[in-house]
């Protein structure tokens, strides 16, 4: 979002509270509001500017509102080189299998999901992974982040921005049972 969007959001999170602050002096009883809007609608030349400012506010807010719930069309594939031959991309699903292989040389995972989002800067990685209770969360968080990079970066030709892990359930992995 450019700079200018943000001065207007601004703006209009700033009249947003102003409007808040004298609705609730209003609720209370305050007798100040009212006057406040009784001097601000006592000339036509005043209702004018507040029409074309509610006119404007109103237009704003409808853009906000439909640009926030425009979702994002999901990436299904990633560059890998363009040049003059062609192009050469990759799949999602591609990329998750190669997570699954880098992911399959680290002990102590008993379940991983990868999530894969690109980026401008490369890829982004989440891992929600169900580890062994025996192993040290930090040393094979890192373990895996590693693996995962080098993997990628190595077998798929992607650039890798950040991988993050999300450690889950630290169950036992056996059941046990009461008898």
């Amino acid at each position: 979002m450019n700079s200018v969007w943000r001065f207007l959001l601004f703006l209009y999170n700033l009249l947003l509270i102003i409007l808040s602050g004298l609705l609730i002096a209003a609720a209370i009883g305050r007798p100040e509001p009212l006057k406040y809007i009784e001097i601000a609608l006592s000339t036509t030349q005043n209702r004018i500017i507040m029409g074309v400012t509610g006119v404007l506010l109103l237009t704003l807010g409808i853009y906000v509102f439909i640009s926030t719930i425009k979702l994002q069309p999901r990436v299904k594939s990633v560059e890998i080189d363009h040049s003059l031959a062609g192009e050469v991309s990759i799949t999602i699903p591609a990329i998750k299998l190669i997570i699954m292989k880098a992911v399959k040389n680290v002990e102590g995972i008993k379940e991983i999901k990868p999530t894969v989002n690109s980026r401008p800067d490369g890829l982004e990685v989440y891992l929600h992974m169900m580890i062994n209770p025996d192993i040290g969360v930090p040393e094979l968080s890192k373990n895996v982040q590693d693996a995962v990079r080098k993997y990628l970066e190595d077998i798929g030709g992607l650039k890798v921005a950040e991988v993050k892990v999300l450690v889950d359930d630290l169950s036992p992995g056996f059941k046990t049972s009461t008898s």
